[in-house]
């Protein structure tokens, strides 16, 4: 008898985990924010957001700009979630966010199995993306990196 009732608990229990679990994911997938790599969009929340929580700040990043508006910066391909909770640590914002380059702009070149992509807008030139030759990745960033540091002397 009581292995019946333990199995009949865990029954119970898994099917409540899964519900729930079906519960949040639904939640969670109910807004898409779309962003482009290296762009940004302002997201105004209802109440002043007191803690923002970004899954991979790799792929997004957000900031306040005031207490009721949130600017989300896409820095890398994929996807990630966004959860914005408010003073009383209620959840406002639960959303999945999906960052995508913009392919308008970015013109990938294949030379056998290297890969190099430029933006053309309104002339080429090359930009760094992830899958790039590592070598032309490398001298790109540098050339970024040497660049930014002569713009802001410190």
């Amino acid at each position: 008898m009581h292995t019946v009732l333990r199995i009949y608990a865990r029954r119970l229990a898994t099917a409540a985990a899964f519900s729930l679990g079906v519960s949040f994911a639904g939640h969670a997938s109910a807004e898409i924010i779309d962003v482009t790599i290296d762009f940004a969009k302002l997201l105004t929340v209802p109440r002043p957001a007191a803690t923002i929580v970004v899954g991979n700040p790799g792929i997004a990043d957000a900031a306040v700009e005031d207490e009721t508006t949130l600017v989300l910066t896409g820095r890398a391909a994929g996807t990630t979630n966004l959860i914005v909770l408010d003073e009383k640590g209620q959840e406002m914002t639960n959303a999945t966010v999906r960052v995508s380059s913009n392919v308008q702009q970015l013109t990938t070149i294949f030379f056998g199995r290297q890969r190099r992509t430029y933006s053309c807008a309104p002339t080429c030139e090359q930009v760094i993306s992830v899958g790039d030759d590592q070598g032309s990745f490398e001298t790109a960033t540098q050339q970024i990196q040497t660049r930014q540091q002569f713009a802001n002397p410190q």
